[in-house]
């Protein structure tokens, strides 16, 4: 029976499925906050170039400012594909784990159905030898009540 029941394994994959999928939540949230820091960054850039075209004192300023917003941009941006990998990456194990776990599910509901049509075959045949024995057991008792009135008579 052991060896029929696939339920542990299926809840074992059912485990490691739900914890790739925790897994594509961070990273699709870890996106989210890049893309935020991307937007972020821009907007202050934006407010950094209007004060430096105001201000000469902050004009002074603004070269320096501007590499480091492009390194940082840059790095965001870098930082956004090599998520954009990693969701990839993580999604096809979903997509493989998930499979494998249907092929397991599948299995043992065709071994369960198997299992459930024995289990009635067996009762099928145990009712039916029921039935033949109260068949000749009727049949005997008529025909020892038939046996007995002849006999008086």
């Amino acid at each position: 029976m052991a060896q029929k029941d696939l339920r542990t394994l299926i809840r074992l994959h059912k485990w490691a499925l739900d914890d790739k999928q925790r897994k594509l939540g961070q990273l699709l949230r870890f996106e989210a906050a890049l893309y935020n820091r991307k937007d972020l960054i821009a907007r202050q850039y934006a407010e950094e170039e209007r004060v430096a075209n105001e201000n000469q004192t902050a004009a002074l300023t603004f070269g320096a400012y501007v590499e480091w917003y492009i390194a940082e941009r840059d790095r965001v941006i870098q930082a956004i594909e090599e998520n954009k990998l990693e969701i990839l990456k993580v999604r096809d194990e979903i997509l493989d784990a998930f499979q494998e776990l249907k092929t397991f599910e599948i299995t043992q509901e065709n071994r369960d159905k198997r299992e459930k049509e024995e289990l009635e075959r067996k009762m099928g045949a145990v009712l039916d030898e029921i039935g033949l024995n109260l068949y000749r057991r009727k049949k005997s008792e008529e025909a020892e009540l038939q046996k007995k009135p002849a006999s008086s008579s």
